[in-house]
């Protein structure tokens, strides 16, 4: 499909859940959009695959829904030490989460957006150009606004000089599908000596399984074996398809707009993959883009570098709760001792594991988290000789 040589208001690089989710957020506002994406759909992802209930509820408002037999319901998140068998669980407090494959909700979001009018420019390139030139297949694109949504790698980034990052810590992540039958209805992670492992219902016969390591040379089987109960469940479990890998980023950025330009997704900075938040957050930023751009509409005289202000403002909020939680996540793997601590603690209260469930899921605020539970996590965490 091609688009209108008329201006256009948003013009949005890169065509994955990020890109349809601000486009269909504009589209349902009347602004005239058109997304670039030099692949076809469906395009697929290293993905958990796994959406919590807030994502759910971010869809909802866009108009995806999502039918029976296409995902699975998850109840709740359970974590595992691989070494001790220490467990924790807790159910979402609100609703339920779903298992859904990367490719359906892809395929939703696709059909969500063109029936609201937006362009959709699949295989095609984008070039950015001096002084704030874009080309979509050469040629030049005329637009109010120019929103980089093209993933953790983002060319955009660079080109609106957004790159300059508060901190960042890069991991490595891995996927792949088996068919057996689920084992539970809750989204399980297995705390290995050198990673994590995610293991997702997707469908009746189907689970999805995600590895996440700091070692880039970690092959995906050979994590397995670091989990001798996983590995006995999986032994004679057949694979669906190939193993997808992918780099994933904890990254917070200085900026995420700049003139006409801004970014959202992972783009605009990314959380730890542990979180599951990442196409949620997604959402929530796309909601806050569009309503800052609104804002702007009749102030064009304004200092361009002024005019996004409200949507940095929201940005920062909106991430505030899963950038703690990736923290956390990312300390707990770097430090095998405080992780079997912490487990051992959750474990004896979950009241306190389920409220940080409710604090990542947006549920919960951190002042609603209360003091006091911080207070008595924390001395226990870090107390000298503190046990069972």
């Amino acid at each position: 499909m091609s688009f209108s040589a008329q201006p256009l208001d948003i013009f949005i690089i890169g065509g994955g859940p990020a890109g349809l989710g601000t486009a269909i957020v504009a589209a349902q506002h009347g602004l005239g959009v058109a997304v670039a994406d030099h692949s076809h759909p469906p395009i697929d992802k290293v993905c958990g695959e796994g959406l919590m209930p807030d994502t759910l509820s971010a869809m909802k408002k866009l108009g995806i829904t999502v039918g029976h037999g296409e995902a699975v319901p998850l109840r709740g998140i359970r974590f595992r030490d691989a070494d001790s068998l220490t467990c924790v669980e807790a159910e979402f407090s609100q609703g339920f989460g779903l298992g859904l494959r990367r490719t359906v909700l892809h395929a939703k979001l696709v059909e969500r957006a063109a029936g609201l009018g937006v362009a959709l420019l699949w295989g095609c390139r984008v070039s950015l150009g001096r002084d704030g030139q874009v080309f979509c297949e050469g040629r030049p694109v005329h637009c109010k606004w120019v929103i980089g949504a093209d993933g953790e790698s983002s060319p955009s980034r660079k080109w609106a000089a957004l790159e300059q990052t508060r901190y960042e810590q890069i991991r490595f992540a891995a996927r792949q599908h088996f068919c057996t039958t689920p084992w539970t209805d809750f989204v399980e992670v297995y705390w290995a000596r050198d990673c994590q492992i995610v293991v997702a219902p997707i469908a009746s016969e189907e689970l999805c399984i995600a590895v996440t390591s700091r070692r880039p040379g970690l092959r995906f089987r050979d994590a397995f074996d670091q989990v001798p109960a996983l590995a006995s469940r999986l032994r004679n479990v057949c694979a669906l398809g190939k193993v997808r890998g992918t780099r994933a980023a904890l990254r917070r950025l200085r900026r995420v707009c700049h003139g006409r330009c801004a970014l959202v997704g992972d783009a605009s900075g990314s959380v730890d993959p542990l979180t599951g938040e990442g196409i949620g957050l997604a959402f929530r930023q796309a909601v806050a883009l569009v309503e800052a751009i609104k804002r702007s509409e009749g102030h064009l005289s304004r200092a361009q570098s002024n005019q996004l202000h409200s949507y940095q403002a929201a940005h920062d909020r909106i991430g505030r709760a899963p950038r703690l939680m990736s923290r956390l996540m990312l300390t707990m793997d770097a430090h095998p001792q405080w992780r079997q601590r912490a487990l051992r603690i959750l474990a004896a209260e979950p009241s306190l594991f389920s409220r940080l469930l409710d604090v990542n899921v947006g549920e919960l605020t951190f002042s609603r988290f209360g003091l006091g539970n911080a207070l008595r996590l924390g001395c226990r965490l870090f107390r000298p000789g503190w046990e069972l």
